[in-house]
């Protein structure tokens, strides 16, 4: 645990922590990094495979113990990756990771592809562009300061409700922090917000950097009276047990300064997927077929949120949390609302929006330079989101494959040909267009 000052955290942060953790980290590549460090390359899309087989593979994958980087437990045990022809490696529910360890295994190759937040590979930067994020699954809205309930303190809702303005409200509701103690997780992530909380209200505190299952077990005790948990299922596990959510990121998007240059767009939280280039480009149809599955989770989750019940099990083991499904499927709800394949395009379509990448990231990045985190000019929004380039590609097979079994449809077909058309309308209602189109081409040709 160390003391690092609000208005000085990002820097602090990264002199006592985040070094040391990156060192490790970049040290297993430094034999492997192209030098100097310019991250130019892009995305290369493949061709559709020929015949109508489904190719098998194999991806290394790893879990971060959140609730948003754990949902893929539910089609682990349903059966859903192998029905796209992946096996995950290691069997039978990859591999557990921890913020600590998951650059590091990504980077070395013990990993193809780990759910995480996407601004965390930011820093290995400075010495490798490896690492991109090939998707995103949610935008978190989990990052929250939280009282005591003891404290009986208001929260900044509470005095916009009372018809307070931005900068009233938010001052009110942080002035009880001045010159105490803010428990927060050692993750990169949380800084940004903290920093943005202390600049808006003027408020500084001692920040004490400690992991969240340990924070927990305090917090519990009643021996913390501020804390700011990375996970969601530690914040939703506090709110329940009545601690005042006293401000929340999701405050500042709807009552913070808005438009693209706002001071809030540096905090867009994108949770997602990140893979090592290596892999990505050598396997791109494998990845299609993975995140066909992700689309296809989220979907089925959506409908039936009892599938979380798959899920409570591992996110409880690994996060050290009692929630049952309901609780999982509040958590996700409330602070990590999953976005569907079509709701992505908010992130790579709608270019006025605060979610659209090159927007969001083209902040994230300067912010991270501002910082001294990575050097500037090293990377830019499409060097590192690769996950634009891939959904636009499955976008693509869906409008194919639409074509074709559009044109198919009043056609009486022969049993081979009407086989394949069957398996080509049940890839395309599993989110995999590109089998979809593949099988729908050969049963109209």
């Amino acid at each position: 645990m160390s003391g690092i000052r609000a208005n000085g955290g990002w820097q602090g942060f990264r002199d006592s922590l985040t070094a040391a953790v990156l060192a490790g980290a970049l040290g297993c590549l430094a034999a492997a990094v192209s030098s100097p460090v310019n991250a130019s390359d892009l995305y290369k899309p493949a061709d559709a495979e020929a015949g109508t087989d489904i190719p098998a593979a194999e991806v290394k994958f790893g879990m971060r113990p959140y609730a948003d980087n754990t949902f893929y437990i539910i089609a682990m045990k349903k059966g859903w990756y192998r029905d796209v022809g992946i096996k995950i490696l290691p069997e039978p529910e990859g591999l557990k990771v921890t913020d600590t360890n998951v650059v590091a295994l990504l980077l070395n190759g013990q990993l193809d592809m780990s759910s995480e937040y996407c601004p965390l590979t930011l820093p290995t930067y400075k010495a490798s562009n490896k690492l991109k994020c090939v998707a995103f699954t949610d935008n978190f809205l989990g990052e929250a300061i939280l009282a005591n309930p003891n404290l009986h303190l208001k929260s900044f809702k509470d005095y916009i409700k009372e018809g307070k303005s931005f900068n009233e409200a938010i001052k009110a509701a942080i002035a009880p922090l001045q010159g105490k103690t803010l428990v927060g997780a050692p993750e990169l992530s949380d800084r940004p917000f903290e920093e943005a909380v202390s600049k808006f209200s003027g408020v500084t505190w001692t920040l004490q950097v400690l992991d969240d299952s340990k924070s927990l077990v305090l917090a519990k005790a009643g021996r913390e009276d501020f804390v700011n948990p990375e996970g969601a299922p530690i914040v939703y596990t506090l709110m329940q047990a009545g601690w005042t959510d006293v401000i929340d990121i999701g405050d500042l998007y709807k009552y913070g300064p808005g438009g693209l240059d706002s001071p809030i767009e540096h905090l867009v939280a994108n949770v997602g997927i990140a893979g090592n280039s290596d892999f990505i480009n050598k396997n791109q149809n494998t990845v299609l077929r993975f995140l066909s599955v992700v689309w296809r989770t989220i979907d089925a989750v959506a409908k039936d949120p009892s599938l979380h019940e798959l899920q409570a099990p591992y996110l409880n083991s690994v996060a050290g949390t009692s929630l049952d499904a309901k609780g999982v499927a509040s958590t996700i709800h409330i602070l990590d609302p999953l976005t569907s394949f079509e709701e992505d395009s908010a992130y790579y379509v709608d270019e006025k929006g605060v979610l659209y990448y090159r927007n969001a990231w083209s902040a994230i990045i300067k912010d991270y330079t501002e910082h001294g985190i990575i050097p500037k000019d090293v990377v830019t929004p499409d060097d590192i989101i690769w996950g634009a380039a891939i959904w636009k590609q499955m976008k693509d097979y869906q409008a194919k494959a639409d074509g074709l079994l559009k044109g198919l449809e009043g056609k009486t077909l022969p049993g081979d040909k009407a086989e394949l058309a069957a398996k080509a309308k049940q890839f395309y209602q599993w989110f995999d267009f590109l089998d979809a189109f593949r099988l729908a081409k050969a049963a109209a040709g």
